[in-house]
């Protein structure tokens, strides 16, 4: 642990002790959970928590690489008025941030005479790799003026979170999510919230994981709706993967597979991960393996959260008393090859590999062409990973809950942003400061992503579906049925439409 992660811990240990927090906001609000009192502040009308102490920090000594648990009971009242830290991760330049005491909620909620508000649990993606619930994009303000409680919450990612390492519980990232879920179960009451109205979300990553919750026997009662935004719904390992990824990554550290040995790993060692998987997504017998989802960090089939592939069990009625909606972004990938100029770069290699690695038969790349899904060799590819990794996915969630007997609604993002001379497009993650309304922050992400002029009506219509899904279990359109497909279709005039994944559907089936 380097004097960072200590000066971290030392802090957060000390916000937990029975000596009272000082440093008040006076004219806060206090709210009651059940280890303590938190003031907060009111902005914009509404009543703003952050960093509300929920889990022990996870990165310290005997909770290092262990299940979460509860922070120690507070005397007094405690400033709940800044962000806590973010899980261990990568920055931009693969330096260590975050490591500290992370395992905090934020949490918006309307002003004092509303009770029993439909509540809504945030799960933040970041490809398993990266997590942060603090996000400008994710603030939570004009839900709570539509009377939603919204909790945003963080989990421990990469390898901490999900590798698969002897004399450590399985799927940790999963399990934090689960036991943040049943804080909310326990105190969200104080904060004006129903508990018997949970509605969880979550974007790429984070669907990913909630189409893992959804289809869990732990997860009974947590929640009662689920939103899965770009879910990779299908990219699950199972444990002969799952033991081979973590054999193969602790190979490349060059230590044993045992708790003690990582967690003794220098932290700037344990975030090198990122050339691993560079070299791994290279590797065409890893990427067959996998059937073309090279991600490294997933959870897997452990008997215990999970029994099997997540989609399997809600085919099996798993979710099948919960309400669902899926959708995706109608041009997933360009996220990540426009911005880097790679679309540019691409060539026929690409997509013979995309073959090889995925199964699908040799002409898919001739098919997509020939249904108007690009020119270019990187535009194909492009297309192929979009639906591959996101758009096919969330279709089979769909298709499950249907086939179970269950309620789900589909939705497709089609706004193209204006970014990168027009190129980005309905790119991933360009559709969250429409659903929190948070177009107009201050951030150089989202004016890098959405550019100067983004549409409010699109963020009205996209936002307000949101709230009512949570509030009623119905966005406003027609449920998804395998017969008609019917699906709102969010863009600057958004309207519903029957079956818009048609081609694609037809042109790469999913098992």
């Amino acid at each position: 642990m380097n004097r960072r992660q200590f000066l971290y811990g030392s802090a957060a240990m000390a916000l937990m002790s029975a000596v009272p927090f000082h440093a008040h906001a006076t004219e806060g609000p206090v709210v009651k959970t059940t280890k303590g009192s938190v003031r907060g502040l009111v902005m914009d009308g509404v009543h703003v928590f952050r960093g509300v102490p929920c889990g022990m920090p996870p990165y310290e000594g005997k909770y290092r690489l262990a299940l979460p648990e509860p922070v120690q009971a507070w005397n007094g009242v405690i400033d709940t008025v800044k962000f806590g830290d973010i899980p261990l991760q990568p920055d931009g330049k693969n330096k260590p941030i975050g490591g500290g005491d992370c395992l905090r909620l934020n949490i918006w909620t309307p002003a004092p005479g509303k009770t029993k508000c439909p509540v809504m649990v945030y799960i933040p993606g970041g490809g398993s790799t990266r997590c942060d619930n603090n996000d400008v994009r994710f603030d939570g303000t004009a839900f709570a003026q539509d009377g939603i409680v919204l909790v945003t919450i963080n989990y421990r990612v990469n390898v901490d979170g999900f590798l698969k390492i002897k004399g450590v519980p399985s799927n940790l990232g999963l399990r934090d999510m689960i036991f943040a879920l049943r804080w909310v179960q326990d105190n969200i009451a104080a904060f004006g919230g129903d508990p018997d109205k949970v509605t969880v979300f979550g974007q790429s990553a984070g669907a990913t994981h909630i189409t893992s919750l959804i289809s869990s026997d732990k997860t009974k009662g947590l929640f009662h709706r689920a939103i899965l935004q770009s879910p990779s719904a299908i990219s699950q390992y199972d444990a002969a993967q799952a033991s081979k990824a973590a054999a193969d990554l602790l190979a490349f550290y060059g230590i044993e597979d045992s708790r003690e040995a990582v967690a003794a790993l220098p932290l700037e060692k344990l975030l090198t991960f990122s050339a691993f998987a560079a070299a791994k997504g290279k590797d065409p017998e890893w990427g067959r393996m996998l059937q073309g989802n090279v991600s490294v960090f997933k959870p897997y089939y452990d008997g215990d959260i999970l029994m099997k592939r997540p989609v399997d069990a809600i085919a099996e009625g798993a979710a099948r008393n919960l309400d669902i909606m899926v959708g995706s972004a109608e041009q997933e990938w360009r996220f990540y090859t426009v911005p880097s100029g790679a679309i540019d770069k691409i060539g026929e290699d690409a997509l013979k590999n995309f073959v090889y690695t995925t199964g699908f038969p040799a002409d898919i790349v001739e098919r997509y062409r020939k249904a108007g899904r690009g020119d270019t060799t990187g535009d194909l590819f492009t297309a192929l990973q979009s639906d591959l990794i996101f758009r096919m996915p969330a279709n089979k969630v769909l298709e499950n809950q249907k086939a179970a007997g269950g309620k789900a609604w589909a939705y497709s993002f089609a706004w193209k942003s204006p970014c990168y001379n027009g190129r980005l497009g309905a790119a991933h993650s360009v559709d969250l400061p429409f659903v929190f309304k948070t177009l107009h922050k201050d951030s150089t992400r989202i004016k890098n992503t959405l550019g100067t002029n983004p549409p409010d009506s699109l963020a009205e219509a996209m936002h307000s579906a949101w709230v009512r899904f949570a509030s009623t279990g119905n966005p406003g359109w027609t449920p998804f049925d395998t017969k008609r497909r019917m699906t709102m279709r969010f863009d600057t005039e958004s309207k519903e439409v029957s079956d818009p994944w048609k081609a694609e559907r037809e042109n790469m089936p999913l098992k």
